[in-house]
Parts: structure tokens; C-alpha cells; sequence
């Protein structure tokens, strides 16, 4: 009766054993943040990303910087949107686990979509500019959700790929995971060129202007918009 009653004993314990496990599978004390890698050393570096004008106080500086470590994105747009912050755009230029000064090399290729800069009447080749565009990894091209742009796909003109042709550019690029933001799931990557300014303009280099010196080629592979659709297959190079 006594090994009876051990028996019962150790069964009772094991099956409470198990259920306390399996309850810590189904609810986590905390679950993992997907942010590994925090670029910003303090609150007041990343408000630098998104409060230039330094209008933010230090206690929602500090609400920011938490939410932020902590990959809390829904939590971190709503207090953007009700507070009027950056214009409604994300801090840290829209990315996360950050990796600066990232060479480029020959035969990379990125993509991005945009409109032209100024005005483009559909005849000759559009200027094009920018500085954020999507790796194109192993032949994978990310979704248009996953970049977490502010406006629809039909809502831009061109979209375009952009290949490395040498490893000669004097600029390097940031790489990081996309925010969530704007309704779209992002968690893409992007890659935030440091296009040096062009002395004959004042103003950073387009791609076209890259493409003149050699160092990349830009492919226009389609006209979401629909506006241009004879600019589609063009060659910047």
C-alpha cells in the first residue's frame, strides 16, 4: 500500500511538472524581441533620427527609445501618429537592427520603387534619385509589404533594380530589417545608400549620375503606376 501511495505520488508530480512546462510554452514570461542588435546608444541618439528639432521631451523620448528596443511597432505608430512625430514616418529611418558602413560590391543588386525627379513628360530617360532600396538576395525580391512604404504600389511610377558594377564607389551604404509600419508588415531589408553630393547640382547624386561614372546599372522593370509602361526594359548605364 505504501509503494502504492509513492506511486500516485510521483505521477501526480510528473503530470504537474509537465502541465506548469507546457503552460510556460503556450504563455512565455516574455517573449524575445526581434530587435538584436540596438544601433542607438540612448534615447537622445535616436530622437536625433526623428526630432531634429529637438520639440520632444525627455520622458517621451525615453517612452520611444523603450518601445523601440523592445520591437513594440504598433505601440510605437500609435504614439508617432497621436503625437504628430517625423511627419508619420518611423524613427531611425524606418529600420531596425541596424549594421553601418557596409561596402558595395560588383555584382550586387538592389531594387526600389520611386517616382522621377521633377517633372518627366514619358519621352527620353527619367532622372531617378533616392537613397533607400531593397537587396535583391540570392535572386529573392522582397514584397512591396514587406518595405513598409507610405503609399500604394499603383501610386509610384517606376520601379527599377540597380546592379553594382565595380567595387570603386567611395561611399558606403547602412543595412538594417524594415519597421512595421503604415499598415504593411515590413520586416523586409533595406539598405540606405551614402550618396555623396553632386558639386554640379548641390544636390545628392541621382542614379543616373552613378550610372554616368560607372559604377552601377539601373534596369526599369515596370510602371506600377501604369502611367509609363514604354519605360519599362530602359537601361541607365
Amino acid at each position: 500500500m505504501k509503494n502504492l501511495f509513492k506511486y500516485f505520488l510521483f505521477l501526480n508530480i510528473t503530470l504537474f511538472s509537465m502541465a506548469c512546462s507546457s503552460d510556460r510554452d503556450i504563455f512565455p514570461d516574455e517573449t524575445p524581441s526581434e530587435v538584436t542588435t540596438v544601433f542607438y546608444k540612448n534615447a537622445n541618439e535616436l530622437a536625433a533620427t526623428y526630432d531634429p528639432s529637438g520639440a520632444v521631451n525627455q520622458t517621451m523620448r525615453d517612452q520611444i527609445y523603450d518601445l523601440y528596443k523592445q520591437g513594440k511597432w504598433s505601440e510605437l505608430e500609435t504614439l508617432f501618429k497621436n503625437n504628430n512625430l517625423n511627419g508619420g514616418w518611423p524613427p531611425a529611418s524606418g529600420g531596425f537592427n541596424i549594421i553601418d558602413d557596409v561596402a558595395f560590391t560588383a555584382g550586387q543588386k538592389y531594387d526600389r520603387y520611386s517616382n522621377a525627379v521633377g517633372s518627366y513628360s514619358g519621352t527620353g530617360v527619367p532622372t531617378l534619385g533616392g537613397s533607400f532600396t531593397s537587396p535583391i538576395i540570392n535572386g529573392y525580391v522582397y514584397t512591396f509589404g514587406q518595405r513598409a512604404l507610405n503609399q500604394p504600389e499603383n501610386s509610384y511610377d517606376f520601379y527599377y533594380e540597380i546592379e553594382v558594377l565595380n567595387n570603386l564607389l567611395n561611399f558606403k551604404g547602412q543595412t538594417a530589417d524594415v519597421i512595421p509600419w503604415f499598415n504593411q508588415v515590413g520586416r523586409g531589408k533595406q539598405t540606405m545608400w551614402k550618396i555623396p553630393i553632386d558639386p554640379a547640382t548641390g544636390y545628392q547624386k541621382t542614379w543616373n549620375k552613378l550610372a554616368q561614372e560607372g559604377y552601377i546599372k539601373v534596369t526599369i522593370k515596370k510602371s506600377p503606376s501604369g502611367h509609363y509602361p514604354g519605360s519599362v526594359g530602359t537601361v541607365i548605364q
